[in-house]
Order: structure tokens, then sequence, then C-alpha cells
């Protein structure tokens, strides 16, 4: 198995139904975040991975104002990460809740905290567990003894915030190594190119099979920003909302056309929902120099 997940903050992103998405600069780099209140519950995955890694922003409120907030962050019955308030103030802990990572001292409040992590489950004292939060190495075992495959009906990574006091965004999972220095960036969008039905709205209707709407990147932009060099490792395409009206048209599928050539990529069944979502999300290995003259996008299907 090989996945790579990619969420910039939005709740409607996950596999379950429930959580909101937030709004705001204050609470996120990418200006979106989401809380999640429902208890074993997030993201379904086709099977458990030998070892996780994920990357995530967490904006914690203060804590004398979060008395009931609770966050967890686990894969099967094991616990990655969790965080609670108790008198009035914040705790951290890892690794199947026996070793506390995090105080009130090193968590910020009312601030975006930034989260590393490898999972790698081991039964014989050849586990691993490690974590760096705000570029501090809080936790790093290799010798643990646990199992997060404890069910196989339950393939979940759980991305649980009991209320709106936690806040999650710029996440990424994977079942292959992540960089503590990757992050979720929203690419700006230079032009779009489309003969889908123009709403008006920031929306696009697709009347007919194979309408197609595409999008280049402001690659200047973004060099301006992060440096033309810089290692671009995974692309997600999010259509939020993206729903059918009928039962005609109902796929969508990624698609990236570049110097003449088009690839496919995922094809993704939409729901009759109006806050229906669909991504695609793969692994890459370019630098932001290469997304020049390429356009990501999707296709309508039957």
């Amino acid at each position: 198995m090989a996945f790579k997940y990619i969420n910039p903050g939005y709740a409607e992103l996950l596999s379950v139904r429930g959580g909101t998405t937030v709004t705001g600069e204050q609470y996120s780099k990418t200006g979106i975040s989401f809380w999640q209140p429902t208890g074993d519950k997030g993201l379904t995955i086709s099977g458990f991975p030998t070892e996780l890694y994920g990357k995530l922003d967490l904006y914690f409120k203060a804590p004398e104002n979060a008395d009931s907030a609770k966050l967890t962050l686990a894969i099967g019955g094991y616990i990655i990460v969790s965080a609670e308030t108790s008198w009035s103030r914040w705790r951290m802990k890892g690794n199947n809740n026996n070793d506390t990572i995090a105080t009130s001292d090193s968590i910020r409040v009312n601030a975006v905290n930034t989260l590393w992590f490898q999972v790698k489950p081991g039964q014989n004292h050849d586990g691993i567990f490690r974590a760096i939060l705000n570029e501090r190495e809080v936790c790093n075992k290799q010798d643990c003894s646990f199992w997060y495959a404890y069910s196989s009906s339950e393939k979940t990574i759980t991305l649980y915030s009991r209320t709106e006091d936690v806040l999650i965004s710029n996440l990424i999972l994977s079942d292959e190594a992540i960089s503590p220095r990757e992050q979720v960036v929203i690419l700006p969008v230079q032009a779009t190119q489309t003969n889908m039905t123009d709403c008006g709205d920031g929306s696009y209707e697709a009347t007919a099979a194979n309408q197609e709407l595409l999008q280049t990147v402001d690659v200047a932009a973004l060099s301006t920003q992060y440096g033309a060099d810089s290692r671009v490792t995974g692309i997600s395409l999010i259509g939020n909302p993206a729903y059918r009206t009928a039962e005609g048209l109902c796929a969508l599928t990624a698609i990236e056309k570049s110097g003449g050539n088009v690839t496919e990529y995922g094809r993704h069944i939409a729901e009759q929902n109006p806050t229906s979502t669909v991504m695609d999300t793969r692994t890459v290995s370019m630098r932001i120099a290469e997304l020049m003259g390429r356009q990501f996008g999707w296709r309508a299907g039957t």
C-alpha cells in the first residue's frame, strides 16, 4: 500500500460527516482549518500501513477558555498523540498516552503549533515513535512495543477534536517519509481554461461528457515566495463543493496537461449532496519551476 493524503484544512475532505471548517488567517497558515467531534472517525484508508508519517498544524485556544477541549489523533486502536486541558493548562501525550511530550510551557496558545510524527509498529521492542513539536524533538523512541492493526474492519486514522478549541490544518499523512519541512501550500491560480458553463460565482457546471476545467499555476508568485528550486512532493486537486445534479454526468477524472500531453489520474464519483467534495492526491518529485506550462483540473464523464 502507498498513500498520501493532503488537506489544507477542510472538514469536508474527511471520510466522516459532522466536522466543521473554520476560516481565518489567525487559525491556520492556509487560512482554513477544521474540528471534528465524532469519536473513532476521520479518514478511512485501504489498509494498515507498515509505518505512518504525519505533519499537521494545531491551533490551541487559551486553556482557561477551553475546559472541555480534547484532541486525539490515532490509527486503529493506537493513539499517536492526544491533547487536553486540565486545571487551565494544556498537556500533550504520545505513544498511546505513555509519554508526555508537551505541556503548557511549550504549547503555544492562541497560535499555530506544528507537529511532525513517525510511528512504526513492533511487537518485540522494535517499534518507533518520534515526534517534533515546533521544530523541537519531543520524543524519539526506537524500542517501543505496540500494534495498531487490531481489527481489519477498522482501517481508520482518527482525527478527533471535541470542540473548536483545537483546530487542525496543513495536514499531510503518508506511509512514506515526510520531511519535517514539508507543508501544504494552496497554489495561486494564474488562469482558468474551460468549456464548462461559468456560473459567475466562482463555480462551473458541466453539461456534457468530456468537458474540462483546467487551471494554470502562478509559478512566478510561488517562486517569489518559496524559491523556484523548492521541491514539490505532492499535488492534491480539490473540488469543494463538487456534486452531480442528476443521474447522467456523475464522474470527475483528475487530469494534467503539459506540452500537449494529457495524463489522467483518479476517477471519482460525485455525490448528489450539494456539500460533497472530491479530491485526488498523488506523490510527485519536481521543482516549483517545473510547474511552468502545466495545467491541472478535471474532466467530466459518466
